[in-house]
């Protein structure tokens, strides 16, 4: 019968230090990043403050962790691309998710490199349950909402929440990752909703939302 390891809490990074307040400022900020795709949002100073990708931290960055903090709990299977599978531990020491190798069965999905794993390959709901496809939590190193000079490459969002367009600036995700994600709009109400995490800050981009490149 297979045993498992015990966690060393020594290297498992903090979780909210106001677990109720600090969910609840998250939720809230997730609820206004949601209404309002490519609108980038930060977490207030006081929230995981020492959070961070290296020893003693989650493995995610403070955005990404406090997502994860705030959403999941032993019912929400969560899947880890390889670069983040060190994340493993925290997430079943501060949130109880289960871990899993199937990114089938998750509803979460935590990922650094957008495009190494099909997007078919993730659950995209069904008819009946829409709503329980996978989410999927991309970490970047830049991400602004439209600013002059923001670095990245320029995206234009257009959809419900959104007065005429947007635009979001994002590094490191390739073309052909939005070509795959439009080629699920036939779908809908299927599909994957997107939350962009980027160090404190992070951005969502439901599945209603139509996004071009320059």
């Amino acid at each position: 019968m297979a045993t498992t390891a015990p966690l060393d809490l020594a290297d498992i990074g903090p979780g909210f230090g106001d677990p109720v307040a600090h969910a609840q400022a998250v939720f809230r900020l997730i609820l206004d990043a949601t209404a309002h795709p490519g609108r980038v949002v930060e977490l207030p100073p006081e929230i995981l403050q020492h959070n961070s990708s290296g020893p003693g931290g989650s493995g995610l960055g403070d955005a990404a962790a406090a997502l994860a903090l705030t959403l999941l709990d032993f019912e929400t299977p969560v899947w880890l691309d390889d670069e983040l599978a060190g994340a493993g531990d925290y997430l079943r020491f501060h949130c109880g998710a289960p871990i899993t190798a199937d990114p089938k069965a998750s509803r979460f999905a935590f990922l650094s490199r957008p495009g190494g794993t099909p997007l078919a390959a993730f659950d995209l709901g069904d008819t009946d349950f829409p709503d329980r496809s996978t989410t999927l939590v991309i970490a970047v190193p830049s991400l602004a909402s439209g600013e002059p000079g923001a670095s990245g490459p320029g995206l234009t969002l257009r959809g419900p929440g959104i007065r005429d367009s947007g635009r979001l600036h994002v590094e490191a995700i390739a073309p052909e990752f939005w070509t795959a994600r439009a080629e699920l709009a036939p779908l809908f109400p299927l599909g994957l909703d997107l939350v962009l995490a980027c160090g404190r800050s992070f951005a969502a981009i439901p599945r209603t939302t139509v996004v071009t490149g320059d």
